[in-house]
């Protein structure tokens, strides 16, 4: 079959010699947009409760998770080589010492090749900057930044509490010190335009970033954006919808651009729409039959010449 984008498992599989799994892992982290240092909360669509791995109880250390995580791969894939990916709220926002340790005994985990290290671009001081540097220059380190949007309306809406210009100084840290980085992108947010949403694929773009996550906009329990949503005040993409703007976002991406994810998705009980999001596989599916459909690719109308999109 045409490979019509770059996929994260062929790159892993490039870069390892073979399949590798992510392992969710919850590190106890807070956001500065939640615990009072930017305010207090959060932005209008997150609840971190959508983003705790199901095998997850309170009170588990990184390495019991990683017992628990792995076996469960291990069973299902046959799989030997994992990356624990710590994706609760700001996973760079804390005392270096203390970021240091929790990475450092995922790494010392039995099959762990890497890391995945989700944050703000917002919450890179320094001394963390300086471990991360340490950190990536021995070990497979993966930096995701959350964009959200390359439109500072967008981000206002949003309550992110950072700008697009934040976004870039933050990618242009992380490569001046060697470190690989994502770019967490959400597509379909209330009143953000078409013409913003492939703004934001001009800046992803900008920052040279090796890889970009696309996530659906979806609506979970207790956040300002499901008060918005209950109160009428807006309407999800249908899945038809939302696959014809990810393949508008595919085609003006840089064709080397890794792909982390074509959908997201948070469980069931926590979604309050679409309902369609919960459905991984038809999601995808869609997308790539938006992608058969118009005999299209990723960096379709990315031009290398110019740097950036073709008009």
């Amino acid at each position: 079959m045409e490979r019509r984008y770059r996929d994260l498992n062929g790159y892993l599989r490039e870069t390892f010699g073979e399949k590798v799994f992510k392992v969710g892992l919850v590190g106890g982290f807070t956001c500065p947009n939640r615990d009072g240092a930017l305010g207090t909360g959060g932005c209008a669509f997150c609840n971190p409760e959508s983003s705790r791995p199901l095998n997850h109880t309170h009170g588990m250390s990184i390495t019991s998770q990683l017992e628990a995580g792995t076996a469960y791969i291990r069973r299902r894939h046959k799989a030997g080589a994992f990356l624990g990916y710590f994706q609760d709220c700001t996973t760079t926002y804390g005392r270096a010492e203390t970021l240091e340790a929790l990475y450092r005994e995922a790494l010392a985990f039995p099959g762990i090749v890497g890391l995945c290290l989700c944050t703000r671009p917002d919450s890179l001081q320094r001394p963390v900057l300086e471990h991360l540097e340490a950190l990536s220059k021995k070990h497979f380190l993966w930096v995701e930044l959350g964009v959200q949007s390359g439109s500072d309306a967008t981000l206002d809406r949003m309550n992110r509490r950072h700008n697009a210009a934040t976004t870039l100084r933050a990618f242009r840290e992380l490569h001046s010190r060697g470190i690989r980085t994502g770019a967490h992108v959400i597509l379909g947010y209330p009143g953000e335009t078409w013409e913003e949403a492939m703004g934001t694929a001009k800046l992803v773009n900008e920052t040279w970033t090796m890889g970009v996550k696309l996530q659906n906009l979806h609506v979970v329990r207790n956040t300002p954006l499901e008060q918005s949503f209950l109160a009428g005040e807006f309407a999800p993409f249908s899945m038809g919808g939302y696959a014809a703007l990810a393949v508008d976002f595919l085609e003006r991406l840089n064709p080397e651009t890794v792909i982390l994810r074509l959908t997201g998705e948070a469980p069931a009980h926590l979604t309050v729409a679409p309902e369609w999001s919960v459905n991984k596989l038809a999601v995808l599916g869609a997308v790539k039959a938006e992608l058969a459909r118009r005999n299209t690719f990723q960096g379709r109308l990315y031009s290398y010449r110019d740097g950036g999109m073709l008009p």
